[in-house]
């Protein structure tokens, strides 16, 4: 889902020629880091990513030889990567909710 997801964003910023971003933050470890720049590097983009995984908050970059990024615990700099993945899981949990409102409506 997260290649799909990259590919389509970035596809279509491509083709309608607009902005890209400074930064890419994923929501995960590893492996997402990965799949995400797997699919930026199909579509010759070059722009850099983070992720951030959610047990140890381990975050990922995706720039040669810093794979694993230490961050203090209760530095601004982690807790502001958190506040923006708690923000998105509100935002996609929200759209969820709508989406299976419709389709309980639509029955």
């Amino acid at each position: 889902m997260l290649a799909e997801v990259v590919r389509r964003r970035y596809t279509r910023l491509i083709r309608e020629k607009k902005a890209l971003p400074d930064l890419l933050l994923i929501d995960g470890g590893k492996g997402h880091l990965l799949t995400a720049w797997d699919e930026l590097r199909a579509l010759n983009l070059h722009i850099p990513l983070v992720s951030i995984a959610k047990e140890k908050e381990n975050i990922y970059s995706s720039q040669p030889g810093k794979l694993s990024v230490a961050l203090k615990n209760d530095g601004a700099a982690l807790n502001l990567i958190r506040r923006i993945r708690d923000e998105a899981h509100r935002f996609a949990l929200a759209y969820h909710h709508v989406l299976r409102k419709r389709a309980l409506i639509a029955r």
